[in-house]
């Protein structure tokens, strides 16, 4: 289970990048890869014992592009977005 959500989250994260190109005319198509991808690293949390301790290091350093709804990230994603907006 956890190889294929792996594989999901890395499947959608190079699609997502491929979209980066042009934001404007491909934002409602990121903003749905970014929810999915939040989906594969809290299903990845929650699979493993351990949570948040024993996701990959890409899931750690994962940003949605365009502003998502708090309830929708990843615990660590929040918490890094909230880190990031205090030392600006």
């Amino acid at each position: 289970m956890i190889i294929t959500i792996d594989n999901l989250f890395f499947r959608t994260l190079k699609k997502r990048d491929t979209l980066i190109d042009n934001l404007n005319s491909n934002r409602n198509q990121i903003i749905r890869y970014d929810l999915q991808i939040s989906m594969c690293i809290k299903n990845r949390a929650k699979i493993t014992k351990g949570g948040f301790n024993y996701i990959l290091e890409d899931m750690w350093d994962w940003r949605p592009i365009f502003p998502v709804d708090n309830q929708f990230l990843p615990k660590i994603t929040r918490l890094l977005l909230e880190n990031e907006i205090v030392k600006v």
